[in-house]
């Protein structure tokens, strides 16, 4: 019986670690949500444009989610002026700064000055 109890003991602080460690790896990869503001319909239309000319399928409306290259992020735009992008899942190897400023460098080519 006890050999049972203890067995079972290990078994649940596995999982418990192994949940702990999965998310741990989830959050590693994933980065803070960056706001932009000021971002015109024309603005956003032409990052979907650009995305889609570079064959990264984006889904209709203001809001949705995009992969390429083990990279995938979500957008959400109110429809006037603000528009959030957030890193979701990337590769280890590649900062959350780093692709901040990729981002940041993206949407403003849209914007403009």
């Amino acid at each position: 019986m006890r050999i049972k109890l203890i067995a079972a003991s290990l078994i649940v602080i596995c999982l418990v670690f192994s949940l702990g460690l999965a998310q741990a790896q989830n959050e590693e990869n994933s980065c803070k949500p960056i706001t932009f503001v000021n971002v015109t319909p024309d603005a956003f239309e032409c990052m979907k444009n650009t995305l889609q000319n570079y064959g990264i399928d984006v889904p209709p409306g203001n809001e949705g989610e995009i992969s390429e290259r083990g990279v995938t992020g979500s957008f959400e735009w109110d429809g006037k002026s603000i528009l959030t992008i957030t890193i979701k899942e990337k590769p280890s190897w590649i900062s959350c700064e780093t692709a901040d400023e990729r981002v940041i460098l993206f949407v403003d080519e849209c914007k403009g000055p």
